[in-house]
């Protein structure tokens, strides 16, 4: 009898598996991946669609520039504290388990960011931020667990949906926001596509009883992978990327109404940037295999970063598409250098201890670009010094990558 192949999971079944076993196995792993995609569609909703809304939501709420800045520092505050925590989460309660209870988190999360209160606004953001953060680590480990064969492509995938989850929630909160009737009504339903994941994962069979899992190297496994030279690049490569993004995803639309274009406008370019990452990713992925042609990528983005900074620097309003697509080509470095992540290691939980360190450590050097960035703009009383700030940061990414890719990175 052949042996009865998995399009998905990288193990065949066993030979002398029953073929109720094979089918269970194959739907098993099915159900993971639509699980990781919905997922992933989740992991940007909240952090975007509250951007889009920030100045809606501060009139509704009147809180001052102090706070203002908070509401997009917090997300990569929360994803550096609790993502330190995520891999030893992991292995006390099981990895699909602790996703499940990540996702829980966030849910409950995006419906308090529905109260209208300053307050619970605060309280629902580090909520939510705390289930993304675990879902931020853990989604690569799971990658490497269940498609050992596919990583690249299931990185593709997640990220391109993550990149289209965010883009659709940049574009339509404030419309959905108009339909409710209260900006902070238009936060909270972004909760209802986080409900279906949830949903979704419980239906695994593992999603809330695996056991826990011990993981290699003990519980210092993430420091000891970190400091190594190819882990402190990889680190300051996802910190640099991840202050550009965050800065983009918690400004643009600021930056742009701050110059006289409509929020609904200014929600869609933060949309069009976002969007872009959709097709770009595809198309860079398979520049991870080489050294030679993922340098390459790190020039096409740092190159096309640099030139979206200087637009919104010089005439913002000239050409803002132009402007969004040339900064969202440039935030595509996100999927690289998580394709990065997922492929290294000897194990599940050797990607886990350094996707738990580059997250952790690199979030919170992120997140000073936001907070930074925000109350530069409040001192200055423009975008100028930000703007500037951005550029250099863009050039220092660049030469990151560039020794990432060198020979004596590993």
């Amino acid at each position: 009898m052949s042996r009865a192949r998995d399009p998905l999971h990288s193990h065949p079944a066993p030979a002398t598996a029953p073929a109720g076993t094979a089918l269970s196995r194959s739907g098993a792993a099915w159900l993971t991946a639509a699980g990781i995609v919905l997922i992933a569609f989740n992991l940007r909703l909240a952090i975007s669609s509250s951007s889009a809304l920030l100045e809606q939501v501060r009139a509704q709420l009147g809180f001052g520039p102090l706070v203002a800045s908070l509401v997009p520092t917090l997300p990569t505050l929360c994803f550096a504290a609790v993502g330190s925590t995520s891999a030893m989460l992991a292995r006390r309660v099981g990895t699909e388990p602790a996703v499940f209870l990540a996702l829980g988190a966030l849910c409950a999360g995006l419906a308090l960011r529905g109260v209208p209160h300053t307050g619970a606004l605060l309280a629902g953001t580090l909520l939510g931020a705390a289930g993304l953060a675990v879902c931020n680590v853990l989604l690569p480990a799971v990658v490497k667990a269940h498609f050992p064969a596919h990583v690249a492509l299931l990185t593709g995938v997640y990220t391109t949906t993550m990149a289209l989850g965010s883009a659709v929630a940049a574009a339509a909160a404030v419309p959905a926001a108009d339909l409710l009737g209260r900006p902070s009504l238009g936060l909270a339903v972004w909760g209802v596509p986080a409900l279906l994941a949830l949903v979704l994962w419980s239906l695994r069979p593992d999603s809330w009883r695996a056991p826990a899992r011990r993981a290699e190297g003990g519980a210092d496994s993430a420091w000891r992978v970190g400091r190594t030279r190819f882990g402190l690049l990889v680190t300051a490569f996802f910190a640099l990327q991840s202050l550009s993004s965050y800065a983009v995803i918690g400004w643009l639309p600021t930056i742009l109404t701050d110059h006289g274009m409509s929020p609904d406008r200014a929600g869609l370019m933060l949309g069009v940037a976002l969007v872009v990452g959709v097709p770009s990713t595809f198309a860079l992925l398979p520049l991870t295999r080489t050294g030679p042609r993922l340098r390459l990528a790190f020039v096409v983005l740092g190159a096309s970063l640099t030139a979206g900074y200087l637009g919104l620097l010089c005439a913002p309003l000239a050409v803002p598409t132009l402007w969004a697509v040339l900064t969202g080509i440039g935030l595509g470095a996100f999927p690289l250098v998580l394709a990065i992540i997922g492929g290294s290691g000897h194990s599940p939980q050797e990607t886990a201890a350094l996707s738990t360190f580059a997250q952790s450590a690199g979030y919170l050097l992120a997140s000073a670009g936001p907070l930074g960035l925000g109350l530069a703009r409040s001192a200055t009383g423009s975008w100028a010094l930000p703007l500037l700030t951005l550029l250099v940061l863009a050039a220092l990414q660049l030469l990151v990558g560039l020794a990432l890719t060198g020979r004596r990175a590993r």
